[in-house]
C-alpha cells in the first residue's frame, strides 16, 4: 500500500513511483525463482506491454 506523501520531494522519489509498477506485475514475474528468471520474464512482459 502506498502512503500519502506530505512533501513533493518524496512524491517523485524512485521508491514511491515504483510501487504502482511493482503491484501491477503479474505473480509469475514477482515470484520468479531467481534474478535471472525475473529479468527474463520482465523483459518478455515489457515487450508485450
Amino acid at each position: 500500500m502506498k502512503s500519502q506523501c506530505l512533501r513533493s520531494i518524496k512524491k517523485f522519489s524512485f521508491l514511491h513511483r515504483m510501487v504502482d509498477i511493482w503491484n501491477g506485475l503479474c505473480d509469475e514475474i514477482v515470484t520468479a525463482e531467481s534474478v535471472h528468471k525475473f529479468k527474463e520474464k520482465l523483459d518478455k512482459y515489457r515487450s508485450y506491454n
